[in-house]
């Protein structure tokens, strides 16, 4: 088997050998081992950079020069390489939805985030390294309402044909949180293509509303630990306990994007970052805390 280029530096990087079976223990490994090294971040939203999704530019961006990325940009890497390895996959859309129990669950929002369904041994597992902090490090088994323990996290796929009443099987995928869980995006079964997933990437990166072009957002994960930064908040969180720091300066900002993200960037970047998208909140909190 002969991988392209692109594929074999992403199998390298990770430490990992092509494997002489196809098994799930591979599948955790590589998922495992992704999002601890390869953050999920919004840098080239934010910058304004052109996001190529051609598989030798992603491996280039994400494993060659350690600059992460979002979504359709990780899984697509995921995606490539597991099906050149000879996987049974999907590629899959969702709809990201942020929202707990007691929320309105017929919420809709456009399908702007990719996954991968891996049907392996008569079963079929979800398999995600692009969703950031809250995103599961280890496949998911797609048993339906049974709670699954990865790590210090539960999660959970919830089918909701009975429950929405809807023709389409939906699946929420779910993680504890609060006392409750907590949905994070909703997925289907239908028929997707790199096309669709043209189109969701070129509104999460273009659409003046779109979460990323108006948030920095940054997150790394292991089994430990993991810390995450949305604007000025920067989170750690270890053993499902929490705690949050706010950022206040440009030096502060570049120390957690090199430091923590292990991310090879400018102080003049981290410096137009924190104008951007970080001032303008403190100086809010800071007119709050005034009144």
């Amino acid at each position: 088997m002969t991988l392209s280029t692109g594929l074999q530096n992403y199998l390298s990087d990770l430490k990992l050998e092509t494997p002489e079976e196809l098994s799930l223990n591979f599948v955790t490994e590589l998922q495992n081992k992704h999002i601890a090294k390869y953050s999920f971040n919004s840098l080239s939203v934010a910058l304004g950079e052109e996001m190529s999704l051609d598989i030798n530019d992603l491996s280039e961006k994400i494993v060659t020069r350690g600059l992460g990325g979002y979504c359709f940009e990780h899984n697509k890497l995921t995606f490539e390489l597991l099906h050149a390895l000879g996987y049974d996959v999907e590629l899959k859309l969702a709809r990201v939805l942020y929202i707990s129990e007691n929320e309105d669950q017929r919420k809709k929002a456009p399908r702007t985030h990719r996954v991968t369904l891996l049907h392996h041994q008569n079963s079929t597992y979800l398999v995600d390294t692009g969703f950031g902090c809250y995103g599961p490090n280890a496949p998911l088994l797609l048993n339906t309402n049974k709670p699954q323990r990865i790590g210090a996290e539960m999660y959970r796929i919830l089918s909701l044909s009975d429950e929405m009443q809807i023709q389409t099987t939906e699946y929420d995928v779910q993680i504890w949180k609060n006392g409750g869980f907590f949905t994070l995006y909703r997925f289907d079964l239908a028929d997707y293509s790199d096309a669709d997933c043209q189109l969701g990437h070129f509104y999460s990166h273009k659409f003046p509303e779109a979460g990323f072009v108006n948030n920095l957002v940054v997150s790394l994960k292991n089994d430990h630990r993991v810390i995450a930064l949305k604007n000025h908040s920067f989170m750690v969180r270890m053993a499902e306990q929490e705690t949050f720091f706010n950022i206040t300066t440009s030096l502060g900002l570049h120390e957690r994007l090199t430091i923590d993200f292990k991310l090879n960037v400018d102080f003049a970047i981290s410096d137009h970052l924190f104008d951007r998208f970080l001032a303008p909140t403190l100086a809010e909190l800071t007119k709050k805390e005034q009144a």
